[in-house]
């Protein structure tokens, strides 16, 4: 087993929302619960949880979760890719890769995740993969960055995640088919909570 390290990102604004929506309820408990719970199930190393503008909040929330590591990204305000750097620099040295997830993907089950971690299992050089899950044809969530790629994850610039390390790095990367359409739904809108929680 490879020690994978699960990096939730939590740090948005929520702006199209206008309110925190990670705590908003969803099932028995809230959508970042539910998130980590299904992270549970898989078979990962450590789970960390970055977060940003909702600090406090979430932190509060999560305080009694022993399972998870909370880290805050200082330059949340800055876009996701702060986070995402965020959560590399605060894995352990000895992780093989990242796991980098959505807070406000609810819908994804650990099935799902344990798709993304079977491409990894199987890979004779997980440490040089990318592993990005498409739902015909769109990319979504969760991707897998092996420990190579460190360097280069820490030297972006681009705000709004690591696009281009899928054009730069195109060899090392594994494009993997998922059924399930949870791995593209987001919760960004009241209409797309509603949508899915009624």
């Amino acid at each position: 087993m490879k020690n994978i390290t699960a990096i939730v990102l939590a740090a948005g604004f929520s702006s199209r929302m206008e309110r925190c929506k990670l705590d908003l309820p969803f099932k028995n408990h809230t959508i970042i619960e539910e998130v980590l719970l299904q992270l549970s199930k898989i078979a990962v190393t450590e789970i960390l949880v970055v977060t940003g503008h909702y600090k406090d909040r979430l932190e509060n929330l999560l305080s009694g979760n022993k399972g998870i590591t909370i880290t805050h990204n200082t330059h949340y305000a800055k876009g996701m890719t702060t986070s995402i750097q965020c959560g590399v620099k605060k894995a352990s040295i000895n992780s093989d890769g990242y796991l980098i997830c959505l807070g406000d993907l609810p819908l994804i089950s650990s099935e799902e995740y344990k798709l993304v971690l079977d491409a990894v299992e199987s890979s004779i050089h997980p440490r040089q993969l990318i592993v990005r899950p498409f739902h015909r044809e769109i990319p979504g969530h969760p991707v897998f960055f092996g420990a190579d790629f460190k360097d280069d994850i820490l030297d972006l610039k681009e705000a709004e995640g690591a696009k281009s390390l899928f054009k730069y790095h195109s060899n090392f990367v594994q494009k993997l088919k998922i059924n399930n359409a949870s791995i593209i739904k987001d919760f960004d809108t009241p209409n797309q909570y509603n949508k899915h929680n009624s």
